[in-house]
């Protein structure tokens, strides 16, 4: 059985995969002029991280997760899981990269075969198995990857071989964090469920999301759906789609012209006044001050 995670840090943001990429997967590389985000976070999608660095020591700097910090060093391998609180702190001065694969819980899923659960892994991440250490050749291989999927781009055909690559890549991770342990059915199950209610409220963000009506989507009591749940996100219902909501609202700010009154519709929000009030509880401005920032270059 699963264990329960530590309570989600207040203070964290939450990042959709509209803040970070579009379809279902994004692979990027990263370094010291090109980070995302100091910020404590967590995501409703998956991560793998792994670290290359050219340091005496091989010390890169720390990644915290639900509260526990693990040092990261050359050819550190990381799992992220759905709603993980992290936080990344790098402290070495010489140059480093952090090659980071971000995914849909779908495309999880769909890679799962009957011998190779991959939620087998990602569930022992709630036992702090986040970390493995990679080989001098592992690393070459995960470099050399990135490298293919980045040639992609010239080529037709490219969101089925840049698929490939990934699942290549899963594999791989796969074969490196088994350690033998498989999940129960119901957890498979329960993940199973939580994975296809994100992405139906991440389509269905403007509609109404009663609890009574997702549960009869899934075909589940409201007390049952409510504690799967919050088991397996450490988050309610309901505050992740209203942070979900919000988050929405974020990026229509900054990246459209549309009306706030209209986007607060568009994102679920029935009443403008609970909206602004909302919004600024959960970012610590309000929606016209947000946009203003935004148009002013800050």
């Amino acid at each position: 059985m699963m264990e329960k995670r530590r309570e989600t840090d207040m203070d964290a943001l939450l990042f959709s995969k509209e803040d970070i990429y579009h379809g279902n997967y994004v692979f990027t590389k990263r370094d010291a002029s090109h980070e995302f985000t100091k910020a404590l976070h967590y995501h409703d999608f998956y991560e793998m991280q792994f670290y290359v660095c050219e340091s005496a020591d091989g010390k890169i700097g720390d990644i915290t997760i639900n509260g526990v910090k693990h040092e990261l060093r050359q050819g550190s391998l990381i799992l992220i899981n759905m709603f993980d609180v992290h936080q990344i702190d790098i402290t070495c001065r010489e140059p480093y990269i952090r090659y980071c694969v971000s995914f849909d819980s779908s495309l999880l899923l769909f890679a799962c075969s009957a011998e190779s659960n991959l939620f087998n892994i990602f569930s022992h991440c709630t036992d702090g198995k986040y970390y493995k250490p990679l080989t001098p050749q592992q690393i070459a291989t995960f470099a050399a990857l990135y490298s293919k999927h980045e040639k992609l781009r010239l080529h037709n055909g490219n969101d089925i071989l840049g698929k490939a690559i990934i699942l290549e890549i899963f594999a791989y991770v796969y074969d490196i964090f088994y350690d033998g342990q498989s999940i129960s059915d119901a957890d498979s199950k329960g993940l199973a469920t939580i994975t296809e209610l994100i992405n139906y409220i991440e389509d269905h963000l403007s509609e109404n999301l009663s609890l009574e009506m997702l549960a009869e989507h899934a075909a589940y009591s409201t007390f049952h759906l409510s504690r799967i749940f919050k088991r397996y996100t450490n988050n309610t219902l309901n505050k992740y789609i209203v942070n979900k909501r919000i988050d929405r609202a974020k990026i229509l700010i900054k990246t459209t012209d549309t009306s706030i009154t209209e986007i607060s519709r568009n994102v679920g929000f029935n009443n403008y006044n609970h909206f602004y009030r909302t919004f600024k509880a959960i970012t610590g401005i309000n929606p016209v001050d947000f946009r203003a920032s935004f148009s002013k270059g800050l």
